[in-house]
């Protein structure tokens, strides 16, 4: 795409000044991360203003700035174009794309493991074409934007992902992507306290349906059969994956292996098909599910599909593993959804290993279900005896302490407690505001100081 092609899509242009008609590489809203041939997007945020970045950018080597402020225009030179809203107008350049766009188009909604089951789907399509692939979890409405303005409309496969804060923003993305496949991960409690129940949040998250196109397909987990009615029935084909026998995707067996990841049997159309997945997570299994029966169905061969499930890895925050001296850190600290955090705990605790710490923080967007949740979540490690838990953040501050549960209220009183942890496996997982990656790059410098 060419700028002045670029500005020829965007809705809301007021005025233009055109120097030099070059090709745009990417789109940006970050002015630190613009490269040579980036187009720039300026908005005004809480608190700092994107224009006033704009001129910077030029010089740092993009090709056309954005703008919602004037003055900044006016006294600018290089490619830029003032619009009366740069979320409109890089949503209009997205929709350009995505009309553009010949290849199949595949959306993932759910609760939980959304951004895990976009990469097992992108990393089995791989297998067969280009994919391109909706940055990290870019789910909202400007993060969509921005994936769909970025989109290589020469890949064969686009995988996006949505996510939501309130009613009507998955209908809204999914009309404006339009997929040929979406996927419902899970149904839990993420978000729970904005909708009502559980029952307001399936609608939400089955409102996908809303922007498909004729003939689609819907992959549901077979733990939500009981939200599918009539009129998701009437308007897509819809299959499930899981362990119910009546699923289209069934996992049939799973063993973990000595060094903790699994080996595990899917049966699709009565046949079984043998895979690996190397993780500790039993959950990432299920999600395996919907990339093997979204690739099968598209045409990928029983290899194609193995290869993409034995090659995934997930990404920084989402269950990376790492070993750093005498110690495996599992960092999940990107997110925590209650079903999330409890498979992780579940998990570590069937890890063959002498020493395991799980460091848990508090969860967010579960408003009125914090004492419920979390009282949930301090029964369950009583039970795990061979974990050791360290529990952090007021939220857990009423419940009583265990042989193996310790509860601290402070993060920097809590990194002391970590600090003193001697090797084994850590897990740490919260949610993304308490920012536990801090623990671990605390851990780290702990242990480089000591060593010294």
């Amino acid at each position: 795409m060419h700028v002045t092609q670029a500005i020829n899509a965007m809705g809301g242009v007021l005025r233009s000044a055109i120097v030099n008609d070059c090709e745009i590489t990417d789109f940006v809203i970050d002015s630190r991360k613009v490269v040579e041939g980036s187009c720039f997007v300026a908005f005004k945020g809480d608190n700092t203003d994107g224009n006033l970045y704009a001129e910077q950018a030029l010089k740092d080597g993009a090709v056309l700035a954005v703008l919602e402020d004037e003055e900044v225009f006016n006294r600018m030179s290089g490619n830029r174009v003032l619009v009366k809203s740069s979320l409109d107008a890089l949503k209009t350049v997205g929709a350009y794309n995505l009309g553009k766009f010949k290849g199949v188009k595949v959306a993932v909604t759910g609760s939980v493991g959304k951004t895990t089951t976009k990469e097992l789907i992108s990393c089995v399509l791989a297998a067969k074409k280009k994919v391109y692939t909706a940055y990290g979890n870019y789910n909202n409405e400007l993060g969509v934007a921005i994936c769909a303005a970025n989109l290589k409309n020469r890949s064969g496969f686009a995988v996006f992902e949505m996510g939501t804060n309130s009613a009507g923003e998955i209908a809204a993305l999914s009309k404006y992507i339009k997929p040929d496949v979406a996927v419902v991960t899970l149904v839990g409690h993420a978000h729970i306290g904005r909708f009502g129940d559980i029952d307001g949040l399936a609608a939400e998250k089955l409102s996908i349906i809303d922007g498909m196109v004729d003939g689609a397909t819907l992959w549901v987990h077979d733990s939500c059969r009981r939200f599918i009615g009539e009129r998701e029935l009437s308007r897509v084909n819809v299959r499930y994956f899981g362990t119910d026998m009546m699923s289209h995707v069934i996992l049939a067996e799973k063993n973990r292996t000595a060094s903790g990841d699994f080996y595990f049997t899917a049966v699709m159309r009565n046949t079984p098909y043998c895979f690996k997945l190397n993780h500790i997570y039993s959950h990432f299994v299920e999600n395996s599910l919907a990339a093997i029966g979204i690739g099968m169905s598209l045409g990928l061969s029983y290899t194609e599909v193995m290869k993409g499930i034995r090659n995934f890895q997930p990404a920084d925050g989402r269950g990376k593993i790492t070993e750093y001296g005498e110690y495996k850190i599992i960092d999940d600290t990107y997110n925590a959804g209650f079903e999330s955090v409890m498979g992780a705990m579940n998990n570590l605790a069937e890890i063959p290993a002498s020493q395991k710490t799980a460091v848990i923080g508090e969860m967010g967007e579960i408003e009125g279900f914090e004492e419920q949740l979390y009282q949930k979540l301090i029964k369950r490690a009583q039970e795990l005896k061979g974990v050791n838990f360290i529990f952090v953040g007021g939220g857990f501050k009423d419940f009583k302490e265990a042989d193996n549960i310790r509860i601290v209220a402070e993060k920097t009183d809590a990194m002391k407690k970590v600090a003193d942890v001697e090797g084994g496996i850590m897990l740490f997982k919260a949610s993304r505001s308490r920012r536990f990656e801090d623990f671990i790059n605390h851990l780290q410098k702990e242990k480089e100081q000591r060593a010294v």
